[in-house]
């Protein structure tokens, strides 16, 4: 599960910084305000986090799921990519249009909430199912 997790987290941050490149020359550079760069790291935490508490369960999301219906490596590389063409288009956008910036960092701060709850929903789920109950079984004695 470490293995798992530490793996989701370096992809996550290396598509994060491969989709964030700058391709301006450097002294025509824009410097993000903390604020966004905060929010870029909190929803590429946060879709880790999910990825981890998904690892290996049934998937219902089908577009996530392999090809035996559990979410594995293709569901974390379809997260990632995701994480990574969000936060390119939004560093995209911000270098035409500045003022930009302010929505998509509430942006990054909803998606990382929404993916949080997820996570702890599928935590919380995960939990409540390894609780085995004992099972007493009544049998008539004669």
């Amino acid at each position: 599960m470490r293995n798992t997790l530490l793996l989701t987290v370096v992809a996550l941050l290396t598509f994060q910084t491969l989709s964030a490149q700058n391709v301006v020359r450097p002294e025509q550079s824009r410097k993000r305000s903390v604020w966004w760069k905060v929010s870029a790291v909190a929803l590429a935490a946060a879709t880790s986090v999910d990825a981890h508490s998904s690892w290996g369960r049934v998937e219902a999301n089908p577009v996530l799921a392999g090809p035996n219906g559990r979410f594995g490596s293709q569901g974390v590389a379809l997260k990632a990519l995701i994480t990574g063409g969000v936060l390119g288009a939004q560093y995209m956008m911000m270098k035409n249009h500045p003022k930009a910036e302010r929505y998509g960092t509430w942006t990054n701060f909803v998606l990382a909430g929404a993916l949080g709850s997820a996570a702890a929903y599928n935590y919380n789920l995960h939990r409540s199912a390894s609780v085995v109950q004992p099972q007493t079984s009544h049998v008539a004695l004669k």
